[in-house]
């Protein structure tokens, strides 16, 4: 099956591996240890008929870390790609570090424009500043809109803290808050009463 995967490059130094713990049955995860928490799913969903190409969005900084960043990742799905048989590729989308409001169009542009027509997708948004979930949602909504996708999974790596020290690792699927902020775009209404029923009344299905 044809997949692209939209993943954030973290630019923090020492991207630490650790094992995700997963809580749902619909996502597994490996007992092993990875950097990224969506490769930690992928190692154990992929197949060899699977053909991938994964989107790397690099915010560009003075530090370069995501330099090493990005060759850790695909390191990571080499490894998950000789065990499974999967096929895979990578596009790197790199950007400034900016929240210039052409960053984000050029952004935007281009992670559609890497986008094929009838593929499933998948996203971690685990790393990197706060604006990129926003891009990738947008794309995403505009993907199943008009390029007739699907979105199968959005990943998101939560880690517990005591002071500075991680103590405890999960992932979980942002499949539902993707759904909540495309919800309001089926809302036909005029009246702000009946619009807040409405919305109400999509959310309890």
């Amino acid at each position: 099956m044809k997949k692209i995967v939209i993943c954030s490059i973290p630019m923090k130094e020492n991207v630490e591996s650790t094992v995700y713990i997963s809580n749902d049955q619909s996502l597994p995860a490996s007992g092993e240890k990875y950097r990224y928490p969506i490769n930690s799913f992928l190692s154990q969903t992929l197949s060899a008929e699977d053909d991938i190409k994964f989107l790397l969005l690099i915010k560009k900084d003075t530090n370069s870390f995501y330099e090493k960043n990005t060759e850790n990742f695909k390191q990571e799905i080499k490894s998950i790609c000789d065990k499974t048989g999967a096929k895979s590729s990578f596009v790197l989308i790199d950007t400034d570090f900016s929240e210039d409001k052409a960053v984000h169009e050029e952004l935007m542009s281009r992670i559609v424009d890497q986008i094929d027509v009838d593929v499933h997708i998948l996203a971690d948004i685990t790393y990197g500043p706060k604006d990129l979930p926003i891009v990738i949602f947008t794309a995403l909504n505009f993907a199943e809109k008009f390029l007739n996708c699907e979105v199968d999974n959005i990943i998101y790596g939560q880690a517990e803290f005591q002071g500075n020290k991680v103590t405890g690792t999960a992932i979980c699927d942002m499949i539902p808050l993707y759904c909540l902020s495309t919800v309001t775009n089926s809302i036909k209404c005029d009246d702000p009463n009946r619009a807040r029923q409405l919305l109400k009344s999509l959310l309890s299905l």
